[in-house]
């Protein structure tokens, strides 16, 4: 058996009996990269011929590595195991351009040649820094794509709107770079630059990326400004551009990197100059750019320098005297510079003022008395002391505003402040008071004092021991006593300066305690209360200044024979924060504030906060400018304070002397008991005399009183607040809950409550006792409510306080007149009544058209009964009973009486015949006539008082249904008239109904 190498080597050689050399690659040029690698192989297909070699295109042998090869081009000789054939295999490398050319194989005298061709192959020179590029709006712009390659190497573009054509808006340039004219933002995008060479079929594409950019424009410049001195400056610059611009800001051609001094914000937009100074007016420029360009534009910097007024001056002057005050500036700008005299809160114009002593006019700079040019003079010609006080030099320009305040001191004897000097004063026995004299005058008055014209010396009296002196410097002494018996002596103060002395004399009277009130009683007694009245002491008011005010009653009271006895003071209780109302301390703060919070709604009275006088008295006339709010000293002093003498008035004195106090009664008492006691009058020296002892019994055990309600407005739509004080009486025994029953009523003044009252509970527990509070919710808006509360005890419930009140929201409530209440009432233009008459006349109208319609379709209605009953028109009924016997009549033939006979003789037989016991007999009329103008009454006879049905139905519904029509219908007429309507036969008689 042959070996199979043997038979694959015969196959072999006749498969290749033409060639005696193969080389691969097959194809006769092999490209090649300069600087590549190429293999071919060359393989004597001579199974017996010698070794094939190789031979370059200078006609040089190539050898192997070692053997005349070099390491870029060599041989390898091999010899193929499987078929025993000599192959060998040309290595070259790192080729350059100079090896291309035709290189042959030879082997026995035969050879083959390859062509290897070296191309230098495309290369991108700068990727990494050309796939990123730009280009700028509405302008030419270019884009680079450097290669290396043959000399034939061919560019193509790619575009974001497909492939670019050389032309038009685009050119392809000779460096393989791309101009596209006029840029647009659609340019923006993705671009292949691809560079190939034709003849050998290889490509490199570079992808760029390429954007449009805008060069920078500032949309919002700088704008100019003026700032005042020592203040800060800003200016701002916005501006467009792709990419984001840039900001950067100058002065001139430095740039401001200054951080004490320039604050440069939001991403370069705001520039801040701080702490201006003169030197920063000046020019500032903002830059914008970005790799498209840039731009510029300016913004001017004004540093305004405030006014600085010249130096105040104090002058002193005697009177009669004249006096000059400038007014001008050391420092600040002029321009637009305003000077202006200021007298305490009165700006003073130009010229002559109304007081023509005084002169304000503008300095010329000439004369040795004379200002600066452009300032101005304030002259003051016979000076009198109501001239001393404060000239104001006010000064504005650009930069802001200064004040200089020049003072004027005239020289003049001293004048006593009466407003805040003692003329009279009560005291007593162990009561400390300040006596006090303010004097004007310049120079500022010594203040001396004297009792009984003798010289109180140092700070310690030397008359009047318990005396002290208190100076403060300023024209003002107090003297401060400690009083005792001795002190009630006429005292004197003594202002002194170097122009005059005067004296101020004071009055220091004794007061007393109040003399005993007369007529106390009784005049009502509960369970546990009893209320109390009586007369103040005859020695109170104007004419006993000596017995000062009343300021409250104390009353003193015990069980009858009793040794304790207890006090019950009665007066104003509430501390200076707050203010008192009845019995009612209540937070200042709630004065005022558009709430009722006490019983007499005092709280809310003048309110107005020009005229209110807290702690003092309101004269009711102002004199013009004088605040019209005295102090209670002054009233009733028999000096007139007020322009109408309002202060010395009687109800003035009578209130100033007998203040009003709403309850006097005496609580928490036990019930059935017989109770003494007697009443004092307080004033600030005391309790007064006591009064006689009266006695009273108190009630037994019962109800308790009824509770105080406050008439309070509503805070909300739906709910409102019930605000109560307990009752002063509880009928001996604890409160134990109250009740509120509340309805919806009518008006305002309802007393009684109106449908469907509803009653709930309110408890007894409240954080603010003796005022309890309670809710209602879910009322009704614009509703009248009528309201009663009572407290429950064990002894019952109390009388009802009562409360009526209105809900906010609804229908507006008409204002109350003296009109009757129909003309008052109106809709639109029209009254009332004449709408109501208007609304009544349209319905009539309406119904007397429905009944004529009726009256001239159906022949019914109200005209139609009108008609029938008073003009003698012939009923709807009668005339058709007179048509259908009129028919019966003409339709007489033979046959037609013969069917009337059949139908009498019917009704003949069927009245006489009977069932026997007429149980279930049908009551008639006892006669039955046809009607008169068809039938003689005589001939007719009469029907038996009683009828049963036949008791042949057969022979009877043969009977009736041989009836011709005229005979169904005049039955039909007649039996109406009887009442009967139930028939057994089948006929439709609604045509012939009732219509009236």
């Amino acid at each position: 058996m042959l070996s199979w190498k043997l038979v694959l080597l015969a196959l072999y050689a006749v498969g290749f009996s033409d060639a005696a050399l193969k080389i691969e690659p097959i194809y006769p040029t092999f490209n090649v990269p300069e600087y590549g690698s190429a293999t071919t192989t060359c393989t004597n297909m001579d199974l017996f011929g010698t070794q094939p070699e190789w031979v370059d295109p200078y006609g040089q042998v190539v050898g192997p590595a070692g053997g005349g090869g070099s390491n870029d081009k060599q041989v390898s000789f091999h010899t193929n195991p499987d078929t025993g054939l000599k192959y060998t295999r040309m290595h070259l490398s790192n080729i350059l351009k100079a090896a291309s050319g035709g290189y042959v194989c030879r082997a026995d005298g035969e050879t083959q040649s390859i062509n290897i061709n070296v191309y230098i192959p495309v290369t991108l020179v700068n990727e990494d820094a050309e796939k990123s590029q730009w280009m700028t709006y509405h302008e030419s712009g270019s884009l680079l794509c450097t290669m290396r390659g043959e000399a034939n190497t061919v560019v193509s573009w790619d575009g974001p709107n497909g492939p670019i054509t050389d032309g038009g808006r685009y050119l392809i340039t000779d460096m393989y770079g791309l101009t596209i004219d006029n840029v647009t933002l659609n340019d923006e995008g993705s671009y292949n630059c691809r560079g190939s060479i034709p003849d050998i079929g290889v490509a490199t594409v570079l992808t760029i990326q390429a954007d449009v950019y805008m060069v920078p424009k500032i949309r919002y410049p700088p704008i100019n400004k003026n700032a005042t001195e020592g203040t800060s400056a800003f200016f701002t610059c916005e501006a467009i551009g792709e990419p984001q611009p840039d900001y950067t800001w100058y002065d001139g051609s430095e740039a401001l990197e200054d951080p004490a001094k320039y604050l440069i914000e939001e991403d370069g937009k705001r520039l801040t100059i701080l702490n201006l100074e003169k030197d920063d007016q000046k020019r500032y420029t903002c830059q914008v750019s970005n790799p498209a360009g840039y731009d510029r534009r300016d913004g001017v910097l004004t540093v305004d320098i405030p006014p600085t007024p010249t130096r105040a001056v104090t002058q002193e002057k005697d009177e009669r005297e004249s006096v000059t005050f400038f007014c001008d500036i050391m420092r600040g700008d002029r321009e637009n510079l305003a000077l202006q005299f200021k007298r305490y809160e009165k700006w003073l114009p130009m010229g002559v003022q109304v007081d023509s002593r005084i002169v304000i006019q503008q300095e010329t700079g000439t004369g040795p008395d004379a200002g600066q040019p452009g300032s101005l003079s304030l002259t003051i010609t016979d000076i009198h002391r109501g001239d001393e006080g404060d000239y104001t030099c006010f000064a504005r320009n650009n930069g802001g505003y200064a004040m200089s305040h020049h003072f004027l001191h005239v020289r003049y004897a001293p004048v006593i402040n009466l407003d805040y000097s003692t003329k009279k004063v009560y005291s007593w026995i162990g009561h400390q008071l300040n006596l006090t004299c303010h004097w004007y005058g310049y120079p500022v008055p010594i203040v001396y004092w004297f009792v009984n014209s003798q010289p109180l010396v140092g700070t310690i009296g030397d008359v009047a021991g318990n005396a002290t002196i208190y100076d403060f410097n300023n024209g003002s002494s107090s003297l401060f006593i400690d009083t005792k018996d001795s002190d009630f002596r006429p005292y004197q103060c003594d202002g002194r300066n170097k122009f005059g002395r005067v004296r101020h004399h004071i009055q220091f009277e004794r007061a007393y305690p109040m003399k005993r009130p007369t007529n106390v009683r009784a005049i009502s007694a509960s369970s546990t209360a009893i209320q109390i009245s009586f007369d103040n002491p005859v020695e109170v008011g104007a004419d006993f200044p000596e017995y000062l005010r009343i300021l409250g009653y104390v009353i003193g009271y015990s069980e009858y024979q009793q040794p304790t006895e207890m006090y019950e003071i009665i007066q104003n209780m509430c501390e200076p924060t707050a203010f008192q109302c009845g019995l009612l301390c209540i937070e200042k703060e709630r004065r005022c504030d558009n709430f009722m919070d006490c019983l007499d709604n005092s709280d809310e009275e003048n309110c107005n906060p020009q005229e209110d006088c807290p702690g003092g008295f309101k004269c009711p006339v102002r004199d013009g400018n004088l605040n019209p709010c005295l102090p209670l000293a002054y009233v009733c002093d028999q000096q007139a304070d007020c322009v109408d003498g309002a202060d010395e008035s009687e109800e003035s004195c009578s209130a100033y002397y007998r203040p009003i106090f709403y309850d006097m009664r005496l609580k928490g008492l036990a019930p059935d008991r017989i109770y003494q006691f007697r009443v004092a009058v307080m004033n600030e020296v005391g309790w007064g005399e006591w009064s006689f002892n009266t006695t009273e019994r108190t009630l037994d055990y019962g109800p308790p009183s009824e509770p105080m309600i406050f008439n309070r407005e509503p805070e909300r739509n739906t709910m409102y607040e019930v605000v109560w004080l307990e009752p002063y009486d509880n009928g001996g025994s604890p409160i134990l809950s109250y009740e509120l029953t509340y309805s919806r009523v009518e008006t305002a003044d309802a007393k009684e409550h109106g449908r469907d009252p509803l009653t709930v509970p309110a408890s007894k527990e409240s954080e603010t006792a003796p005022v309890f509070r309670h809710t209602l919710t879910n009322l009704e808006r614009g509703t009248f409510y009528f309201l009663e509360l009572r407290a429950v005890s064990t002894w019952g419930k109390s009388s009802p306080g009562t409360l009526n009140f209105r809900m906010p929201g609804g229908a507006p409530i008409p204002p109350p007149s003296n009109e009757p209440l129909g003309p008052g009432l109106r809709i639109g233009d029209l009254p009332l009544a004449a709408f109501i008459g208007i609304v009544v006349g349209s319905f009539l109208v309406i119904l007397i058209l429905l009944d004529c319609l009726c009256y001239c379709t159906n022949s019914c209605g109200l005209t139609m009964c009108i008609c029938v009953h008073l003009c003698g028109k012939q009923s709807p009924e009668a005339k058709e009973e007179m048509e259908a016997v009129e028919y019966s009549a003409a339709m007489s033939t033979a046959g037609n009486r013969m069917a009337m006979q059949r139908l009498k003789d019917f009704e003949t037989e069927s009245h006489a015949v009977s069932d026997g016991d007429g149980a279930n007999s049908e009551k008639i009329p006892a006669t039955w006539y046809p009607p008169s103008n068809t039938f003689d009454r005589s001939n007719v006879e009469r029907v038996p008082a009683t009828w049963s049905p036949p008791s042949n139905n057969f022979q009877l519904q043969q009977e009736l249904d041989s009836r011709t029509p005229s005979e169904i219908h005049l039955q039909e007429l007649q039996m109406r008239k009887l009442g009967h309507y139930d028939y057994d036969y089948d006929y439709d008689g609604s045509a012939y109904g009732s219509r009236c």
